[in-house]
């Protein structure tokens, strides 16, 4: 930002605090401590950056025009939708020129003939299932009772014992 000498820092703040949210404000200094007559003005947002540029650049301050450019703004994303790839396009009706009408009008509800409906069941293929193997059915033997159950537990552990410990 290009300014007048006379500005302090504070009376900087105070300027742009009317746009947005000042973080900092500082004068650049040439080597001999006399200010160049720029500043840095570092504010919360760009949208903020942006409304100060809106606002005060070219208006005169101490009969001289401030020249505001934002430096180091932050690279603006670009809209969701242009971030996709692989998108296939939508198709879009056909319309004709006279009143913007689709060239062939859609059918009224309800009103399907036999034809249609033939045709309709024509153009979607059938997915044939598998076959399916029946079932093999288990013989019917005596349930096992829960002492039956209980014992059979008891030597499966006594085996796995023995696993272990070898």
């Amino acid at each position: 930002m290009m300014t007048s000498p006379r500005v302090d820092p504070l009376q900087r703040q105070e300027l742009f605090g009317q746009v947005g949210r000042v973080l900092k404000a500082g004068i650049n200094y040439g080597p001999q401590g006399k200010s160049k007559g720029t500043a840095e003005v570092t504010m919360a947002t760009l949208e903020s950056a942006l409304k100060a540029v809106k606002t005060y650049h070219g208006v005169k301050l101490d009969g001289r025009p401030l020249s505001i450019v934002v430096v180091d703004a932050p690279p603006q994303p670009k809209p969701i939708t242009q971030r996709l790839s692989g998108l296939k396009p939508q198709q879009q009706p056909k319309k004709n020129g006279k009143n913007g009408k689709s060239a062939t009008p859609a059918p009224k509800r309800g009103k399907a003939t036999a034809k249609a409906v033939a045709a309709a069941k024509k153009a979607t293929p059938k997915k044939k299932k598998p076959a399916r193997k029946p079932k093999e059915k288990k013989p019917d033997g005596p349930k096992p009772t829960a002492a039956d159950l209980d014992a059979s537990l008891d030597a499966y552990k006594a085996s796995a014992d023995v696993q272990m410990a070898a």
